[in-house]
């Protein structure tokens, strides 16, 4: 079975990058579009540190209440410009998982 995913990328030339290094995969309909201004980005966070790709010192409580400025916070996911869509067979989600994150990308928190 597929699984698709949503992967969030600061630059055009990173989600090129991550759907290029997909294509080792079994990937279908993988598209990247611009991120229109009125998305809701807040269930957003880094791959980097989910509990599913293994890696990483990540505290989840910093990205929902950051010790920052909460003002900077969301201006760093307003930087977000491109989305990756695309889907992958089941047995292969953990690698894409991981090109996602080699590529510095970001996905909604209910989709680890």
């Amino acid at each position: 079975m597929a699984k698709t995913i949503q992967a969030y990328f600061s630059t055009e030339n990173d989600a090129e990058s991550a759907k290029a290094s997909l294509q080792s995969l079994s990937v279908d309909q993988d598209t990247v579009e611009a991120i229109p201004e009125d998305t809701d980005m807040t269930p957003i966070v880094p791959v980097a540190g989910s509990t599913n790709s293994g890696g990483g010192t990540f505290n989840f409580t910093e990205v929902v209440s950051p010790k920052h400025d909460r003002d900077s916070a969301l201006s760093d996911k307003k930087h977000l410009t491109h989305v990756l869509h695309f889907s992958v067979k089941e047995e292969e989600y953990d690698r894409a998982i991981q090109v996602i994150k080699d590529h510095n990308g970001h996905m909604d928190k209910k989709d680890f």
